[in-house]
């Protein structure tokens, strides 16, 4: 086995506090971002095309008023960025799997020294809102580890900030309206991908379920609008690319009710 240089760090990067100037929507939570990164020898040289690297980056809460809220949450996220999808929380050691990265890697290219082949993981995300009782942040997997093209993966969670689970779309939207949300959605969908309402979803491209328009789970609470993500190969062929819809609170306005989490967000 190779020796293997490498650098890891942890930066306590900039507390950032947002806030909002509506009281009901003013919280005390404090986060930092949490990086590391790791590569191997081959990486030294002029060429990269021998080269693993790994980067995972991730926001880490430091400081609110439920302990274990902030628990809870920070063991979710970090089971997010873990390499192995199977971990206990308990467990995880991204110094340890950053190593197990690169021996792989190493192992590789011992086996097929002409291969010429790099590796890369990249594993970012980011606050999107801290407002009230929602914490919500994106997830970004970019990778490589051979094969026809690079992998991205985009993932949202939307974290309720008085016991720590993840909001559903039940919290935000009653399920006695959302039938018209999904009526909402392809309306922007169709604007969006540019189809009239006498297109043939199917025919234009589009893998629905039963040829029939539907909103995923995988959806982002912002300050203006919800954004569901469609991944590369959910709804249609990886040529075409991810789908990100935006839904403006002030089409869906009507559908909130007073129960809805987002109620005085969209006020």
């Amino acid at each position: 086995m190779k020796n293997v240089k490498y650098f890891t760090a942890i930066i306590a990067g900039t507390i950032i506090v947002l806030s909002c100037s509506n009281k009901e929507w003013e919280n005390n939570l404090k986060y930092k971002i949490i990086f590391y990164e790791k590569q191997s020898e081959g990486c030294d040289s002029l060429r990269e095309d021998q080269c693993a690297k790994i980067k995972i980056e991730f926001p880490e809460i430091t400081n609110y008023s439920n302990s274990f809220v902030e628990e809870k949450i920070n063991q979710s996220i970090k089971s997010l960025f873990s390499l192995n999808e199977n971990a206990d929380v308990d467990s995880i050691n991204f110094n340890d799997e950053m190593s197990s990265f690169i021996d792989d890697y190493d192992e590789f290219i011992t086996e097929f020294p002409d291969a010429f082949q790099s590796w890369f993981v990249e594993k970012t995300g980011e606050v999107k809102l801290n407002k009230g009782n929602i914490f919500s942040i994106d997830y970004m997997e970019y990778s490589f580890t051979g094969g026809a093209h690079p992998n991205t993966v985009v993932e949202f969670r939307n974290y309720d900030l008085s016991n720590g689970e993840q909001i559903t779309l039940d919290q935000i939207i009653s399920p006695e309206h959302q039938n018209e949300l999904t009526n909402v959605g392809e309306d922007e969908f169709r604007k969006l991908k540019e189809l009239s309402v006498e297109v043939d979803l199917g025919q234009a491209g589009f893998w629905f379920e039963n040829n029939k328009f539907y909103l995923n789970d995988n959806f982002l609470i912002t300050d203006s609008s919800l954004v569901f993500y469609y991944n590369n190969y959910e709804i249609t062929a990886y040529a075409f690319g991810p789908t990100e819809l935006i839904i403006p609170y002030s089409k869906i306005k009507s559908l909130i009710d007073e129960k809805s989490i987002i109620k005085s967000l969209v006020e």
